[in-house]
C-alpha cells in the first residue's frame, strides 16, 4: 500500500525519486534522515512527520496545513542558537502509538499553504540541512539507497 500511494501521488513520487527516505505510518508521512545541527554544532539526523491528507484511498491530496512535526533534538543554526524562526513549540507529544515527536514547526509560505508534499518537505529540509551544510557541505537529506 505504501509504495502504491507513493507511485500514484506525483509529489510523493518526486520525493521518492529524489531519494528522500519516506514512510507512511498511521495517517502520517515520515521523512527520515534529515540533517540538522544541535546546540553543540554536531550534525544529527531527525525525522519530519506531517499529517498525510488523501484525495483518494491511493493518492495523496494537498497538505492540510503548513506545519511540520519533528523527531530529534532542538535544531540550531550555525551559531548553535535554536531555530526559533520555525520552532512553534518543543513539547514531546505522542501522535500515535508509534510516533513520538519532539518539536512542532511552522514555516508558512507566502501563499499561505504548500501546494503539495514535495514543496513542503523540500522547504523544511532546506531550512534544517542548510545549517548542517555550514559544517559539512556534503550532508544531504536525500539518502535512500534502494534506488531502482
Amino acid at each position: 500500500m505504501q509504495q502504491q500511494l507513493i507511485n500514484l501521488s506525483p509529489d510523493l513520487k518526486k520525493l521518492w525519486d529524489d531519494r528522500y527516505e519516506l514512510e507512511v505510518c498511521g495517517g502520517h508521512l515520515l521523512v527520515h534522515h534529515i540533517p540538522y545541527l544541535n546546540s553543540s554544532l554536531e550534525i544529527k539526523y531527525g525525522t519530519f512527520v506531517c499529517v498525510l491528507t488523501l484525495s483518494t484511498p491511493t493518492k495523496a491530496g494537498k497538505p492540510k496545513d503548513h506545519t511540520m512535526y519533528f523527531i530529534g533534538e532542538t535544531p540550531c543554526d550555525i551559531n548553535g542558537d535554536a531555530l526559533t524562526a520555525i520552532i512553534n513549540n518543543s513539547n514531546q507529544q505522542q501522535l500515535t502509538e508509534n510516533i513520538l515527536i519532539n518539536h512542532y514547526f511552522s514555516s508558512k509560505p507566502a501563499s499561505g499553504n504548500y501546494c503539495d508534499y514535495y514543496e513542503k518537505i523540500r522547504t523544511y529540509a532546506e531550512i534544517l540541512s542548510s545549517q548542517a551544510k555550514g559544517i559539512d557541505p556534503t550532508v544531504t537529506p536525500k539518502t535512500r539507497t534502494d534506488v531502482n
